[in-house]
C-alpha cells in the first residue's frame, strides 16, 4: 500500500493547506466571539452612519452576504436566517482566503513560521481587514471613530484566528493525517461490506482498496 513521503511543499500544496487552516481559525475566532460575548466592548452608535437603512442591526458579514446575493446576484430578498448564515459563509471565506496567503507566504519565508509569524500574521489581517477594507467598503467608520479598547478588543480577537490558523498549518504539513483519514474511510466502508456474501465482499474490498489509492494519489498531488 502507497504512503506519503515528505517532499517539499509547492504553491498549490501551501494554498490549499492556508485555506483549510485559515478556515479553522476562522472557527476558532468564533469561539473566542462566544466566550467573550458578555466582557466585549460596546462600540458607539454615533461612531458609524450606514449607508444603506438595512445595514441597521447586521454585522458586517452579513451586510457583505446581503449585498451580494441580492445586488450582484440580484436573487432575494434574504431573510434573517439567510442573512446569518451568509455571514458566516463570509467569515469563514475571509479567514480561509488570508490563511491561503499565509500559507504561501510561509512555505516561501520560512521565518514567518511559528509564534512570531502568527503574531505578525494576526496584526496585518487586523490592520487591514479591520481598518482599510471594512472602510474602503462602507461597513464600519475609519479607524479615528473607534476608540482604543474596541480597537484593542478587534486585535486580541485576531490572535485566536492566526495562532490557530498557524497550528492547523503545522498539523497539516504533515502527511500522516491525511492517511488516517484515508484509511479511517476505507475500514468504514470494509466494515459494512462485511455483511455481503463472500464473493461480493471480496469484491468490495477490492474496489474500497482501489478507492483509497486514488485519494492518496489525488490527495499527495494536490497537498504537495
Amino acid at each position: 500500500m502507497k504512503r506519503f513521503t515528505r517532499r517539499s511543499i509547492t504553491p498549490l500544496g501551501a494554498l490549499g493547506r492556508g485555506l483549510l487552516a485559515g478556515a479553522i481559525g476562522a472557527g476558532i475566532q468564533t469561539l473566542f466571539f462566544k466566550a467573550t460575548r458578555r466582557i466585549a466592548p460596546e462600540t458607539p452608535k454615533s461612531a458609524f452612519t450606514p449607508p444603506e437603512s438595512k445595514q441597521a442591526g447586521e454585522m458586517a458579514t452579513e451586510t457583505v452576504a446581503r449585498r451580494f446575493v441580492e445586488g450582484f446576484a440580484q436573487r432575494g430578498p434574504l431573510g434573517d436566517e439567510a442573512k446569518r448564515r451568509g455571514g458566516e459563509i463570509v467569515h469563514f471565506g475571509f479567514g480561509a482566503a488570508w490563511g491561503g496567503l499565509y500559507g504561501l507566504a510561509r512555505e516561501s519565508l520560512p521565518s514567518l513560521r511559528g509564534l512570531p509569524g502568527a503574531l505578525g500574521f494576526a496584526t496585518l489581517v487586523w490592520m487591514v481587514g479591520d481598518n482599510l477594507i471594512l472602510t474602503a467598503f462602507r461597513l464600519s467608520a475609519p479607524p479615528t471613530a473607534y476608540p482604543v479598547k474596541t480597537h484593542a478588543y478587534a486585535f486580541s480577537a485576531h490572535l485566536p484566528y492566526a495562532f490557530g490558523a498557524e497550528l492547523a498549518y503545522e498539523a497539516l504539513r504533515a502527511p500522516s493525517w491525511v492517511e488516517a483519514g484515508i484509511a479511517l474511510w476505507a475500514l468504514q466502508r470494509k466494515l459494512r461490506a462485511r455483511r455481503l456474501p463472500s464473493p461480493m465482499r471480496t469484491a468490495a474490498d477490492w474496489v474500497i482498496d482501489r478507492v483509497a489509492e486514488g485519494r492518496r494519489t489525488a490527495a499527495e498531488t494536490v497537498l504537495h
